[in-house]
């Protein structure tokens, strides 16, 4: 073949991979314009500042919580998990049905958490407008099947409460400096009087088929201390530490205690007493622990 027909073919065949390839980036590009230049949806917003808890004081004990986390859905469909307070954005229009249920750390670790058994959800419809924001207060409440088999907020003449050999000090109750017709337990340790341990008056049978046993309580402290179980078999009793609370000294904090597993784990128990103690520390000289608004409940 003649080289000047060589060439041409040559230059033919790359002359047309290069118009197939400007010819592909252009519509690449036409396509990625077409996929930016979409219009994205507006969305509406929900602000929730706070929760409130509403509960009877006589047969369900005190209001006070720690609701730090807010479940969403929308439509059935989850929308997220938000810390309280918040304010996030929702991609939708028009009238849907909204659902909140509440979350609390479990034995106030915030890595642990999880839609409180106990508490109702809240579901209703609502419409969402565009850039406007609802503000809500979800207000939640006890679920009627909760068992409150043990309240004790110091508020009688005595509390349901005594103390173990192993206390050398005893338990005070106190009136709050805030709220004066507000009473709390209280105990101190130091270097003479080292040790403190009281549990609950009653023993309790508590369901060891799975199901969800907590205690809740309100504490404010400068000293660790442990909360636990006596595990009651037919022989013998055994001590039993569920967790170590650390120094909270500024203001009451509210905790949510999970018993569930150590419960599931002695099938055999008769039953449980609560129990709270404290032993000084190294390098404490005293400590002051106040207790307060004590649940234990179950389905």
């Amino acid at each position: 073949m003649h080289p000047f027909r060589l060439w041409y073919i040559y230059y033919y065949m790359s002359y047309k991979k290069v118009i197939f390839y400007i010819f592909s980036a252009i519509l690449i590009i036409v396509l990625s314009c077409q996929k930016f230049d979409k219009e994205e949806p507006i969305p509406s917003y929900i602000r929730i500042s706070k929760c409130i808890l509403l509960s009877d004081s006589i047969s369900q004990g005190s209001s006070q919580n720690n609701i730090s986390d807010i479940w969403v859905n929308i439509d059935g469909n989850r929308q997220g998990t938000y810390e309280v307070p918040v304010n996030f954005p929702v991609i939708a229009e028009g009238n849907h049905s909204l659902m909140l249920r509440a979350g609390v750390k479990v034995n106030g670790i915030a890595a642990s958490r999880i839609i409180y058994p106990f508490y109702n959800s809240l579901s209703f419809d609502t419409t969402f407008i565009p850039e406007k924001q609802m503000i809500l207060t979800p207000v939640f409440t006890f679920k009627p099947e909760t068992k409150f088999v043990w309240l004790e907020n110091f508020q009688n003449n005595g509390f349901t409460l005594d103390r173990t050999s192993k206390s050398d000090t005893i338990l005070y109750i106190k009136n709050d400096t805030v709220n004066t017709v507000q009473q709390y337990g209280v105990f101190y340790i130091d270097a003479i009087r080292q040790k403190f341990q009281y549990k609950s008056t009653e023993k309790y049978v508590l369901p060891s088929n799975g199901s969800e046993v907590f205690l809740e309580l309100d504490y404010q402290c400068n000293h660790p201390f442990i909360v636990g179980v006596f595990v009651n078999k037919l022989q013998q009793s055994i001590e039993t530490s569920i967790i170590c609370i650390n120094p909270h000294p500024q203001s009451f904090n509210h905790i949510y205690i999970d018993l569930s597993y150590i419960i599931s784990q002695n099938t055999d128990a008769l039953d449980y007493n609560i129990f709270f103690g404290a032993s000084l520390e190294s390098g404490y000289t005293n400590g002051e622990i106040k207790i307060d608004n004590i649940k234990l409940i179950h389905f």
